[in-house]
């Protein structure tokens, strides 16, 4: 419940209501609105501020106004010539303190000249409230305006990338019967170019599949991954040639993150030795091929292999295994140029 200010007033001042208060009692006075300011807003703190001055000067009325302009009024509204009467108008700045009937004691007035210079600072602080609200409401109206133009590509999308599936998946069958040989022997060459068309295929498929599980295609880079899980001190340790750009692959950094770490357990099961690892581009193709060879002194464990191999084929990649003769791992991750 809040205490009424005549009586906060009384209280620190020890006179009685339209006496005038003390310094001190002003100063509280201040301090209390000044804190229904800070928690409700100065609009709260103007009304507290003038229904001040109507108790402690014992006016019927008294109005604040900045540049001419009426912003609160509490009790009867002073008359207008009352604005050019000398102990009816306090002014400090721009803004105006106007009370119903003449002040002639000069305690009160000093008290009064206070309040309005007060006043004026409760104005600054509601102009910027209301400057902020007018952003926010603006803002408000810019997220709605966004959220339905997201909404329409998101619908454009769906109906692009249902039009892009049937034909992606015409050439991807297309693509494994020829590398199956049933329309014959491939060529180098054409194998070459047969891989750079399924690669794209991949890619286009990652962006479809990424999209509708509302993803984004991101990059990730290979080589401090590769350091982390393969470096010295690490169970598969191995001795790395990597190239001296960067090597971004197209593949969200999670997956690429539990893709290294699947690959160190498949070589670790295996007991693998001498491990040496290269990253190189074949042959100018869109991926990265990172060639393992070592010794293994175990089969390769089939159920680390098979959770390796999940994760090679959602990241869109290829996984070759051969272990006669040694251990020989070859992985071909989806590369961004430089």
């Amino acid at each position: 419940m809040r205490i009424p200010l005549d009586v906060l007033d009384g209280a620190w001042s020890g006179q009685e209501v339209g006496m005038g208060v003390g310094a001190s009692g002003v100063e509280r006075l201040l301090a209390v609105i000044a804190e229904q300011s800070l928690h409700h807003g100065a609009r709260v703190g103007l009304n507290a501020l003038v229904e001040a001055v109507v108790r402690l000067s014992g006016t019927s009325g008294a109005a604040l106004y900045t540049d001419d302009r009426r912003v609160v009024l509490s009790g009867r509204a002073p008359p207008g010539a009352a604005r050019e009467h000398p102990w009816q108008c306090f002014q400090v700045g721009s803004t105006t303190l106007v009370v119903g009937e003449p002040c002639r004691d000069a305690e009160e007035r000093q008290a009064l000249l206070r309040l309005t210079s007060f006043g004026g600072a409760l104005l600054a602080s509601l102009a910027r409230e209301e400057a902020a609200r007018s952003e926010r409401d603006q803002l408000r109206l810019d997220r709605q305006r966004i959220k339905e133009l997201l909404a329409h590509r998101e619908r454009t999308w769906a109906r692009a990338a249902h039009d892009l599936r049937t034909p992606l998946l015409v050439l991807q069958g297309y693509i494994e019967m020829m590398n199956k040989g049933i329309a014959g022997a491939l060529t180098p060459p054409m194998q070459r170019y047969l891989d750079r068309m399924r690669q794209s295929a991949a890619d286009l498929n990652t962006r479809l599949q990424n999209r509708q599980r509302g993803e984004a295609v991101t990059t990730a880079d290979l080589r401090p991954l590769l350091h982390a899980a393969f470096g010295p001190g690490r169970p598969g340790a191995a001795r790395l040639e990597v190239p001296e750009e960067p090597l971004r692959a197209r593949v969200p950094r999670p997956t690429l993150v539990l893709l290294m770490r699947a690959l160190e357990r498949v070589l670790v099961g295996a007991g693998a030795s001498g491990l040496e690892m290269r990253v190189d581009v074949p042959d100018d193709c869109q991926v990265w091929r990172l060639s393992i060879l070592g010794q293994g002194e175990r089969p390769v464990p089939e159920r680390a292999l098979a959770g390796l191999e999940r994760l090679v084929r959602r990241s869109e990649a290829r996984l070759e295994v051969k272990s006669e003769g040694g251990l020989a791992l070859t992985l071909l991750l989806p590369r961004v140029a430089a």
